[in-house]
């Protein structure tokens, strides 16, 4: 066992030094009260700066990069590639998949650079959106390439008249625009630390050891976990700070409530913690081992998939199908195929030469940009295909805590409208792009979307709020599905109990 820190005082102590300060992990496990225990002991060494991410107005913080930065955009676009400064702007202006996680890094980012003297702590969104947010440094460095890749086309007919080279203001924004994501990727990097916060758990302490593993692998240190409502450590790989602090969020239980409402595609929401997962399982067992003859399926559209882990070590029945979507590899798939048809497009605009090498080199460098949360396109895409399948008599949607859960309700609209203006744009040659490749990809996708749009306003849909009798935030979520008009089925309290279901017997034993 790695050896443990006498307290969380001397294990936060130990990172006075560092930039930023994020506290990560599943939802419910304590993340924001151990991030406010995090600042308090490290405010009595320095100054903190606390952020709380899922605080942030990300559409506003958007709104002011646009400002800030759309001119020279436009600019390099029009510059760099077939498309004209209507189409851009069009294009840019759209609510990006996952703006929500871009614009947390930069704002962190920016926060770090305002308070030099300053270490910034983060109370983080749960485990995937979490991940997400960590890896928007690639997405914009990503981008920065595709700026000098359309400038470079500027560059090469300025070489080709003037015979020399030639900076103007758009290589100035460029350099600064990379210098400045340079600066946060350090920050984000080198200068921070993610502490990881677990409960004693199975299923959490899984995910939180896939969650250490990726952090690294972005580069990012990890030098501790805080093991909450506990009172002595287990054996794990990191050093492991016990903190005997107990209250909401306690172990899932049995379920008290009316009896709730099911449909075709039904839903478990509510916050980070509060026993959705436990819950989605429950139902799916029991209504596959009540109808053996009856197909059902259990998905996942939480970019944790806590899922996998209750289904780890012993197989569902054979009528229930459990699905976890891999859409970052379905992402990548997507993007390679988007790669392959503007190069074939470009080819066959005209002979090879030196315009039609860059503006296929730039567009190259746009298809590389993925939005953090454009991989969800294929969540939707796949419960579009799962609800029209007339085999299955229901499909059960284990999601993510509230706020990205309402937003992959939205995604059918905002995706819908950005894939067809991504679709509009790349397929400007349409006649030069075969059939049964990238358009009838795009078109596939904005049908899937506009079909799903249709099933959440139906009674097809139902969405079960889970809760643990939180008043407050139930009201809310409840509130904003019916402005949505997306049907409820009910609410479950879930009661807490002294240990949480660890076999499949437990789940399907649950009310």
């Amino acid at each position: 066992m790695a050896s443990s820190p006498a307290t969380a005082n001397d294990a936060f102590a130990s990172l006075a030094d560092r930039r930023v300060v994020l506290i990560g992990g599943k939802g419910g496990v304590g993340k924001t009260t151990i991030a406010k225990m995090a600042a308090a002991i490290l405010e009595k060494m320095k100054r903190v700066v606390f952020l709380s991410v899922d605080s942030l107005d990300a559409e506003a913080l958007y709104r002011q990069f646009l400002d800030k930065n759309l001119d020279a955009f436009l600019e390099l676009g029009d510059r760099g590639t077939y498309l004209d400064r209507d189409e851009l702007r069009r294009f840019f202006e759209l609510s990006l998949p996952g703006v929500d996680e871009l614009m947390a890094w930069m704002r962190i980012g920016e926060l770090a650079e305002e308070n030099p003297d300053a270490v910034v702590v983060v109370d983080t969104t749960p485990t995937g959106h979490a991940l997400r947010m960590l890896s928007s440094g690639e997405h914009f460095r990503q981008f920065a390439e595709a700026l000098d890749a359309m400038q470079e086309k500027h560059r090469g007919i300025v070489r080709q008249l003037a015979r020399r080279e030639v900076r103007d203001a758009m290589d100035a924004f460029i350099a600064d625009f990379e210098a400045m994501a340079e600066r946060r990727r350090e920050l984000l990097g080198k200068s921070a630390a993610f502490v990881p916060v677990m409960l004693n758990e199975p299923w959490v302490i899984e995910q939180t050891k896939r969650l250490i593993a990726e952090v690294r692998q972005i580069g990012i240190e990890v030098p501790f976990v805080v093991l909450n409502r506990a009172t002595e450590a287990i054996e794990f790989e990191l050093p492991v700070v016990v903190v005997a602090q107990w209250g909401a969020g306690a172990p899932a239980g049995e379920g008290a409530g009316a009896p709730l409402r099911t449909a075709r595609l039904t839903f478990f929401a509510g916050k980070g913690g509060v026993g959705k997962t436990t819950s989605a399982s429950s139902l799916a067992l029991k209504l596959a081992r009540k109808n053996p003859d009856q197909r059902y399926v259990i998905i996942s559209v939480d970019p944790a998939h806590t899922l996998r882990d209750v289904f780890a070590h012993e197989s569902p029945p054979p009528n229930l199908q459990v699905e976890i979507v891999d859409t970052r590899a379905k992402w990548r798939a997507f993007r390679d195929t988007l790669g392959n048809e503007i190069e074939r497009a470009m080819s066959a605009i005209a002979p090879k030469g030196l315009t039609v090498a860059y503006d296929s080199d730039a567009m190259q460098k746009l298809v590389e940009i993925a939005p953090p949360g454009a991989d969800e396109l294929f969540a939707i895409i796949r419960l579009a295909d799962l609800v029209n399948d007339p085999s299955i008599a229901m499909t059960i949607v284990d999601t993510a805590p509230t706020g990205h859960f309402l937003r992959l309700l939205d995604l059918p609209r905002t995706a819908g409208e950005w894939v067809r203006e991504f679709m509009r744009i790349l397929l400007r040659y349409k006649e030069l792009i075969p059939p049964s490749s990238l358009g009838e990809e795009l078109v596939r996708a904005s049908r899937a979307l506009h079909s799903l749009d249709d099933t959440l306003h139906s009674d097809r849909t139902s969405v079960i709020v889970v809760t643990r009798d939180d008043r407050e935030e139930t009201d809310r979520l409840i509130a904003e599905l019916e402005r949505r008009k997306i049907p409820i089925g009910g609410v479950k309290v879930i009661v807490p109990r002294a240990s949480p279901p660890v076999t499949l017997d437990d789940l399907a034993s649950l009310s």
